[in-house]
């Protein structure tokens, strides 16, 4: 019986271990094909520290805003200065674009890396945010961009 204890505790002492493991290759492709990442305030220097999560894009030359993961669209809504919000949830991880211009997708719709989610307006500034299990978390840790 001992024996069949310790097998169990194994695996799943592994599978905990791997579910951390898949959480770390999170990767997140670029929602402007040719984006800069841009440091508009404090928390993008030092985000520990602070509670906002952000990461501000920007292109001279992208019009297109793309989902950087597969995803389900959970939300999207107009905002005060007429632009939209875009929510996408995949797993624990929430995706929410700040900024899209006219969204090209609708809620309830799945998408994968690279899909075209919306409009955007040369040198405006694409605001991305993450939540893990609704708590904020730093998209630069896993963001690709140029």
């Amino acid at each position: 019986m001992d024996l069949k204890r310790a097998a169990l505790f194994l695996f799943f002492a592994f599978t905990v271990s791997l579910a951390f493991a898949q959480t770390d290759s999170l990767k997140l492709s670029c929602p402007l094909k040719n984006g800069t990442p841009k440091i508009v305030r404090a928390s993008d220097k030092d985000y520990q520290k602070s509670s906002e999560y952000g990461v501000m894009l920007t292109s001279k030359v992208d019009t297109l805003v793309q989902a950087a993961h597969e995803a389900l669209v959970v939300l999207v809504a107009r905002t005060e200065d007429t632009k939209y919000d875009v929510v996408l949830q995949f797993r624990n991880y929430s995706f929410w674009y700040a900024g899209v211009l006219t969204p090209k997708v609708r809620k309830g719709a799945k998408v994968k890396a690279g899909d075209i989610i919306g409009t955007y307006k040369p040198g405006d500034m694409l605001e991305l945010l993450m939540f893990q299990s609704e708590e904020p978390v730093n998209p630069r840790k896993y963001l690709k961009c140029n």
